[in-house]
């Protein structure tokens, strides 16, 4: 039997089925004690996403696949990260970093590159996996990359 849980998010009313929980045994960075998320497409067919917390409906955040803004991106997993994730194969994992889209300036929005939060679909298990030594800025601005600045998408 499938249950489901439905929520008033941030973004309007949700509906998650148990499939489609994920772990995170460490919480995320400011949110350490909520474990339990979903994670919403946000737009069908764009790179955007949202990940809502299960046990608080206030508490949701805009993530966004970096590899669709800048395909050399890169992240380093710890080899207790990837225990925790129980990573048997890169293919099981999804790196997402959080979008900040500041109120009443959506051009002012950032991909947040220093913080990626990984998800193995097949575990449903993730983590946020603070990045130190990154080859972009810890910030990006989305229209610096819709303008085609080819510095960033290409270093």
């Amino acid at each position: 039997m499938d249950k489901r849980q439905t929520i008033n998010s941030r973004i309007g009313k949700l509906v998650i089925s148990a499939d489609k929980t994920i772990r995170f045994p460490r919480g995320i960075i400011g949110f350490e004690s909520l474990r339990e998320f979903a994670l919403v497409e946000f737009k069908p067919g764009t790179p955007f996403h949202f990940l809502q917390s299960l046990e608080m409906p206030s508490m949701g955040m805009m993530l966004a696949d970096p590899f669709s803004f800048l395909p050399r991106y890169e992240i380093r997993l710890a080899s207790a990260e990837e225990r925790i994730l129980r990573v048997r194969s890169i293919r099981d994992l999804v790196i997402l970093v959080s979008v900040t889209v500041p109120r009443g300036d959506p051009h002012g929005s950032t991909l947040n590159l220093s913080g990626p939060i990984c998800v193995n679909v097949r575990e449903r298990l993730g983590l946020q996996s603070p990045q130190v030594e990154l080859g972009f800025p810890a910030r990006i601005l989305l229209r610096d990359l819709d303008e085609g600045d080819k510095r960033l998408a290409s270093s």
